[in-house]
């Protein structure tokens, strides 16, 4: 009886070896390409950050409160173009003396200054020019620093797009070669995305917006990515 066990066990070790080296005998290499593909997408910016500063000068004390209604006709005429509370939020409040040097007195405080700074920043990148003009004509004193950008949603669409177009040049030249080599493309083994980049702020300088005799026209440029990938095809 332990005989025949023993054969049995021997029988199947046998076996497992015999078709262990069939399998590495009938392995082949898998013959691949590698090729770099880029994608661009250009597109409208989706967000625009404006700066609004309300400044007010004055003898006393009192610059303080008048700065602060200044600042909320600001605002009031900014909600009726439609833009809402979110939208809008307060970035500094300032409020310091004015001070001279003199020869008699040495310093003196002459009066008093009131900042109030506000950041609007919305979707609604057409009305950026209005924006910028009714702050300056209802006592806004600085407007400026506007920032054109992709929303954390557009740029994740817009990169989408961008990896999607790469990987198509890639596949476009890894054809090409085939052909040229009286091959075919197989399928793909990997796909890496390599680089990235776009989508960076544009920026408009202050100075760009204090005449507002006019509606301001403001027109934002394209906002840009462009990906690069690392694909290895598989070749029949």
């Amino acid at each position: 009886m332990k005989k025949s066990i023993l054969l049995v066990l021997l029988v199947l070790l046998s076996l497992t070896v015999f078709v262990g080296c069939a399998a590495q005998g009938t392995s082949t290499e898998v013959s691949t390409i590698n090729v770099n593909g880029t994608g661009k997408i250009i597109t409208d910016p989706d967000t625009v950050e404006i700066r609004v500063s309300v400044v007010t000068d004055g003898k006393d004390k009192d610059v303080q409160q008048e700065n602060a209604l200044k600042t909320q006709k600001v605002i009031d005429e900014l909600f009726k173009l439609g833009l809402e509370k979110k939208e809008i939020e307060t970035e500094n409040v300032n409020f310091s003396p004015v001070r001279k040097w003199t020869e008699k007195e040495g310093e003196v405080i002459t009066g008093y200054r009131a900042e109030n700074t506000i950041i609007v920043k919305t979707t609604k990148t057409e009305k950026a020019g209005q924006i910028s003009d009714t702050a300056v004509n209802n006592g806004a004193q600085f407007v400026g620093n506007l920032v054109f950008s992709l929303s954390d949603e557009g740029k994740e669409k817009i990169l989408d797009k961008a990896i999607e177009a790469a990987v198509n040049d890639a596949k476009k030249q890894a054809e090409a070669a085939a052909n040229a080599a009286g091959v075919k493309i197989g399928g793909i083994k990997t796909i890496n995305v390599i680089k990235s980049s776009g989508g960076a702020p544009i920026y408009f300088a202050k100075e760009q917006l204090q005449d507002a005799r006019l509606e301001t026209p403001i027109m934002p440029k394209d906002a840009e990515y462009l990906v690069t990938v690392d694909v290895s095809f598989i070749l029949q």
